[in-house]
């Protein structure tokens, strides 16, 4: 996926559900004390967001097996318990557990649904947070009863919190966050309860004893896989999907020897004209390592849960996880008090190499 610039006067609405946050679970979903956690909370492993209409859930996990049930875009279910079967697509075997059945994971994006402890204050400089609640839809100023925009941020979504206030609506009261983004800079605002503040160990770099020159993250194409050395000695492996041929034009990764120059916690990306195949217009994709100087990066994905098989805009997407463990590892060094780390000599970046 590429970064670019256009009019705002272009931009149109997304299209997508414009519900309320669904209704919270019972607190033992809640994080930091709120509430104590019950034999139920231990025994999930996330909640599963439909990422479209009409998803089918199964009596079991194949695909032949009768619909119980359909999903609707944003629906979420408990999941219980990964299954990797014989059915499914030939590149995606997995299954999820849910309430009244199976569904295959390509249908759904895993999210948590935690809440926090607000901060108080955003300091100086802000912080970072990510959103740990399946979705919001977010507000122009700090309630409920706030115009809703039209952008739905989306469960591990990471952003930059630059201030720290408490709600107009007296019938909701509480401090809600008031959210930078590059586009819309101080415009939007969430609950702080639905953000949890990243803290500065999670930009920790990983392996930092390891000469940078010794690092190496190795794309193969046809193996759709992320591979990480540490002098010659594999460390990390995980499945991704790289760029594709949409109808739009040709966006596959290039191959190629490339270097990781410019790393932010978090990027707004948008591309195509407002209603074309292929546009794309999408906040807080968290965990971005960018390679080339046409915008291909790895970055944490939310909007699919399909990887082994090319689909994106150029980009290498991984889960979201996966790509906190490459933004962690991979050099230039982290620094939670910059949006960008930028460097212009190959010697300090990690080596990318596509093939």
């Amino acid at each position: 996926m590429r970064t670019g610039r256009r009019s705002l006067l272009k931009m149109g609405a997304l299209g997508i559900a414009r519900a309320l946050l669904p209704p919270l679970p019972a607190p033992d979903r809640y994080a930091d004390g709120l509430s104590d956690q019950n034999s139920m909370a231990r025994r999930l492993m996330g909640f599963a967001r439909a990422l479209n209409w009409a998803g089918a859930i199964r009596s079991e996990p194949n695909l032949k097996a009768p619909q119980v049930g359909k999903l609707a875009r944003d629906s979420v279910l408990p999941i219980y318990a990964e299954v990797e079967t014989e059915s499914g697509t030939a590149h995606n075997k997995l299954w999820y557990e849910v309430r009244g059945g199976y569904v295959h994971s390509s249908n759904v994006h895993v999210v948590d649904w935690q809440l926090n402890r607000p901060e108080t204050d955003a300091g100086e400089k802000g912080f970072w947070a990510e959103l740990t609640v399946p979705f919001f839809d977010v507000r122009a100023g700090p309630a409920l009863s706030a115009g809703r925009t039209r952008y739905r941020y989306y469960g591990g979504t990471v952003y930059k919190v630059i201030k720290v206030v408490t709600s107009t609506d007296r019938a909701d009261a509480g401090l809600w966050y008031q959210i930078e983004d590059e586009m819309f800079a101080g415009l939007w605002f969430v609950p702080g309860k639905y953000m949890r503040r990243i803290p500065d160990s999670d930009f920790a770099p990983l392996s930092p004893e390891i000469d940078p020159a010794e690092k190496k993250l190795v794309v193969k194409l046809r193996e759709q896989r992320v591979y990480a050395y540490e002098r010659e000695r594999e460390v990390f492996s995980c499945r991704a999907a790289t760029g594709a041929q949409f109808q739009a034009g040709d966006f596959s990764t290039p191959v190629g020897k490339w270097f990781i120059f410019r790393k932010t916690p978090t990027q707004h990306m948008y591309g195509g004209a407002v209603g074309d195949e292929g546009s794309f217009d999408l906040p807080g994709i968290p965990w971005v390592c960018y390679f080339t100087t046409s915008g291909v990066a790895f970055h944490g994905t939310y909007w699919h849960n399909d990887y082994g098989v090319p689909r994106s805009h150029g980009c290498v997407n991984v889960t979201s996880p996966n790509a906190k463990w490459i933004w962690r590892w991979s050099m230039p060094p982290n620094d939670p008090a910059e949006r960008y780390i930028h460097i212009r000599k190959a010697d300090l970046g990690t080596i990318v190499i596509v093939e």
